[in-house]
């Protein structure tokens, strides 16, 4: 092989007499005004005269910077921020990140895992951004980054089945460096020396920083190769469809691009958006957080309506706890529809109309679950409620003793027998009654109260005191007081 004597680029052996590449003869000939369908030259950068070559490459230093001063304003560690701090300031986590945070895919790549971490990136930024800014242009340039970084960040999260913390500008920045490879491979310079030894340079930083990061696995790789892949792809595309810069021809580079980033990542949404939102919302759930679970789980029921199911019933559940009945009632219903032979949803629902004081609403629903199960104990305890807060106590205790031959062992069974005999002033029944439920189901401050009702009507007074005094001390360990 040999080099062409007036660009250095290599050539082949065989050519004889001067060796000039077939470029360089396109070239003159072009600048003859002889029409030859020559590659169009590019710019090299390190001919190109402008008055602020790396006014873009300031400007997300400075943003690197200024969001690094905003964390150590805000007392984050400089050393080592926790995940919970880069998480709320905006870093990459595929399970917040695909359910909706999509923001976080740009805003990762301005943010930094300590101060080292951004000493680096900044350095790596500082030296590549003179050289692509020079080459593309402030616009081409600032696209180019973006896009690289949202590259990285889809490739953070498709490599990463379980998720993971994820900041950094090195996605961005390696995705300068493949811009700037693919160009100078696939595009035309001025200089072709001087290409070849950029070429060796951005080849020997890509390679080391994978090495390294292989080796020490202390960096995110699929990040890189993220940034790296879009990079190459850019920079391939502008060499070959839009050398010169012009801005239309660049920007359907990069809306081509974009359109890939964005088709990739609806891809990594559909296949793990229902996941992550249910693991999100079992988090939030985890945390005491209900109001924060709720809207997940019900984005989780759009996404995947085959498994609504399951995601409404938790719903009742949720809205149970945050004593939102009416909440309670809606999902439960949508379950019913999905499964309207389902005891277990047609208990709670029944429940749930009775604590509304719908009684009529749930006396339908229980006679619903006796009709599909007449050995229900829960549908005649239910019905027993239903009586009791209606006042036909006799009625109530018929339900119930229906119940009991049915399910001795059913939770609230003997509870509400006790009450309905308190009404009846059948004292020691009813107190007979209060201590089978702690029996079955354990102590409860509504069954020590009961207790003590029963014990003050018969003028045991020490007894009701112990009973009242037991009720507290139970609600208090159940409220962690």
């Amino acid at each position: 092989m040999a080099n062409c004597i007036r660009c250095g680029r290599t050539i082949s052996g065989f050519t004889f007499g001067k060796k000039i590449c077939a470029w360089c003869k396109q070239y003159e000939a072009a600048q003859r005004g002889e029409d030859t369908g020559y590659q169009p030259v590019m710019a090299a950068p390190w001919k190109r005269n402008d008055s602020m070559p790396m006014l873009v490459t300031q400007l997300l230093f400075g943003i690197n910077v200024a969001v690094f001063v905003g964390m150590l304003l805000s007392h984050v560690s400089p050393m080592s921020p926790s995940s919970a701090d880069l998480v709320a300031w905006g870093a990459n986590l595929g399970s917040y990140t695909l359910t909706g945070q999509w923001w976080r895919l740009v805003a990762s790549c301005f943010l930094h895992i300590g101060i080292i971490h951004l000493a680096f990136n900044m350095w790596c930024l500082w030296s590549l951004g003179e050289l692509a800014e020079r080459l593309y242009g402030h616009v081409t340039f600032a696209c180019v980054y973006l896009l690289c970084g949202i590259g990285g960040s889809l490739g953070s999260v498709l490599w990463h089945s379980s998720p993971i913390v994820s900041a950094g500008a090195s996605g961005a920045i390696f995705g300068i460096a493949g811009a700037v490879i693919a160009s100078i491979k696939l595009g035309e310079f001025a200089s072709g020396v001087m290409a070849q030894s950029v070429m060796r340079s951005l080849l020997a930083f890509v390679g080391y920083n994978v090495v390294f990061g292989l080796l020490t696995g202390m960096t995110d790789n699929a990040c890189h190769v993220g940034g790296l892949a879009t990079g190459l792809v850019l920079g391939a595309l502008i060499a070959k469809g839009a050398p010169e810069p012009r801005l239309m021809q660049r920007m359907v580079v990069m809306v081509l691009v974009a359109a890939l980033l964005g088709g990739s990542g609806y891809a990594l949404w559909h296949s793990r958006g229902y996941r992550y939102l249910l693991m999100r919302a079992g988090d939030q759930v985890a945390e005491g957080k209900i109001d924060g679970a709720i809207p997940l789980y019900e984005k989780a029921a759009k996404v995947r309506p085959t498994s609504a199911r399951a995601i409404h019933y938790q719903l009742a559940q949720l809205y149970i706890e945050k004593k939102d009945l009416s909440g309670a009632e809606r999902e439960l219903l949508q379950v019913q529809v999905l499964q309207p032979k389902n005891e277990q949803v047609l208990y709670d629902l029944g429940q749930v109309r009775l604590e509304m004081h719908n009684t009529a609403g749930a006396q339908q629903t229980f006679e619903q679950l006796l009709a599909s199960n007449p050995q229900s104990a829960e549908a005649h305890a239910g019905l027993g409620a239903v009586a009791f807060a209606e006042g036909n106590t006799g009625q109530a205790l018929k339900e119930l003793a229906q119940a009991e031959a049915l399910n001795g062992r059913l939770e609230g069974v003997h509870e509400q027998q006790g009450a309905c005999l308190l009404r009846l002033k059948r004292y020691d029944e009813a107190i007979a009654a209060y201590q089978n439920e702690i029996t079955v189901s354990g102590e409860s401050p509504e069954v020590e109260r009961g207790l003590a009702e029963a014990y003050k009507a018969k003028g045991m007074t020490a007894e009701a005191d112990a009973a009242l005094k037991k009720a507290e001390q139970v609600g208090n360990a159940a409220s962690g007081g």
